[in-house]
């Protein structure tokens, strides 16, 4: 991982490129704060159902998680780039491939892999430190999760790569 970090950036951004972060994160922040606000509506309306609840806050979260990556990906741009390629190889197979069953897969674990390193170097965990095997861990958690597997949509995809599909993804098993 090493060889492959980029440099830090020096020097001055842009006014195109400031403007461009404001604007990212100035969206993001007024979209959760009208999830926070849809959340106080409904707690004044009285409204308690957990799977209402479960909804806001995992718009919450994803709304957070949009600042971690277009602020971490800004400092760190190689990131995505460095955590596909080892996705990839830790696949064996590229997505062209594996059809689109594996592109996908491929595509969440690597910004699983991502995210696992931005949350690191936010607390001092640079993203050689970490295990060389976790981009393997990291894609055999995604390629066993559940929720994703078990998405209608996902169960709909048929697999139209020419490479070999591992046996574990085909017909939605």
């Amino acid at each position: 991982m090493t060889e492959q970090r980029g440099p830090r950036r020096e020097g001055e951004l842009t006014d195109e490129q400031a403007a461009l972060l404001l604007k990212s994160f100035t969206e993001t922040i007024a979209e959760a704060g009208q999830i926070a606000d849809l959340l106080a509506q409904y707690v004044a309306a009285g409204g308690r159902d957990w799977e209402t609840y479960e909804r806001m806050l995992d718009h919450w979260a994803r709304q957070g998680l949009r600042m971690v990556h277009a602020g971490r990906g800004a400092v760190r741009p190689e990131l995505d780039r460095v955590s596909a390629k080892q996705i990839e190889q830790a696949a064996g197979v590229t997505a062209r491939e594996g059809g689109m069953w594996e592109h996908l897969h491929q595509r969440v674990a690597a910004a699983v892999l991502s995210t696992v390193w931005f949350a690191g170097e936010h607390h001092l965990i640079e993203a050689e430190d970490w295990p060389e095997d976790l981009p393997d861990l990291v894609l055999s958690a995604v390629r066993q999760a559940p929720g994703i597997n078990n998405d209608p949509t996902m169960r709909n995809l048929r697999d139209t790569g020419g490479g070999a599909v591992p046996p574990t993804f085909r017909n939605g098993e």
